[in-house]
């Protein structure tokens, strides 16, 4: 993922940025001690959102402790951890382990990192087939697409929607599975969108792949984005979430849009 799913912090109370953070240093913890620090190396806050969706839809029992870490090695912090940050962790990995191999093949040279993954893959993947299994073939297609100079920024961002949408889907059996994929897959489709907006000038300038068509202004921009935010939150509001609700929905309708909104004033 991008990294765009993120809370707007000034829209938290102080207790609401004291527990967002306490889960996301909860994945922190649960990835360091799975994988070690090639687990922390890819850590983003989208997993955090998808951790606080599923732990609270599911009512889980939270459990807190407090720790240093290399990040903060001199005061203990606080941390929280449940049936779902384990979840939400392997998804990170599995994410990260395809991000990898795409900024390989983008870049043209291997990553010191790439031994490490491959080594944790073989569980991953056999644990996790559905969602390998999607990741693996809507990434299939966008790299066809991608070679083919596909100029259809909605068809290109449907494959991550789709990706992310099966991710957000930890039981399938759940009664609320469709309204996750939903979730997932408006989420997904922001977040490539968003990001072929943020790349497009990097993009034109280096000759590389970007599915938005030439010139294209910000309201066009912001009217796909709309649509992409509007599945992602008519979805969420059907969950019977309650617990971290305020939480997520600032993300949802705040935060996903303040890295838009500064491209926006830099266009100016």
């Amino acid at each position: 993922m991008f990294g765009y799913v993120a809370a707007d912090i000034k829209g938290l109370s102080k207790e609401e940025r004291a527990l967002y953070k306490a889960h996301y240093c909860g994945l922190c913890h649960v990835l360091r001690e799975r994988y070690g620090s090639i687990g922390t190396s890819t850590l983003s806050y989208d997993m955090v959102f998808l951790e606080m969706v599923l732990s609270d839809l599911n009512d889980e029992e939270e459990t807190e402790g407090s720790e240093r870490c290399a990040v903060h090695p001199i005061r203990e912090h606080r941390y929280i951890h449940a049936a779902s940050t384990d979840y939400a962790a392997d998804m990170q990995m599995l994410l990260g382990y395809y991000s990898l191999l795409d900024n390989i093949h983008d870049e043209g040279k291997g990553s010191r990192n790439e031994e490490k993954f491959r080594a944790l893959m073989p569980e991953l993947e056999a644990r996790y087939q559905r969602q390998d299994g999607r990741i693996r073939e809507e990434l299939g297609r966008i790299a066809r697409k991608e070679k083919e100079g596909c100029k259809d920024p909605e068809e290109m961002s449907l494959m991550t929607g789709n990706l992310l949408g099966e991710i957000f889907v930890h039981d399938d059996s759940s009664f609320f599975r469709d309204d996750l994929r939903a979730l997932g897959c408006g989420i997904g489709r922001f977040v490539y969108l968003l990001d072929a907006w943020c790349d497009r000038k990097k993009d034109h300038k280096k000759g590389l792949y970007n599915p938005l068509p030439d010139g294209i202004g910000k309201e066009a921009m912001k009217e796909m984005l709309i649509d992409a935010a509007a599945t992602a939150s008519t979805a969420f509001e059907h969950l019977p979430l309650d617990q971290h609700v305020s939480i997520l929905r600032n993300i949802l309708y705040s935060g996903i849009w303040i890295r838009f909104e500064g491209t926006e004033r830099k266009d100016d």
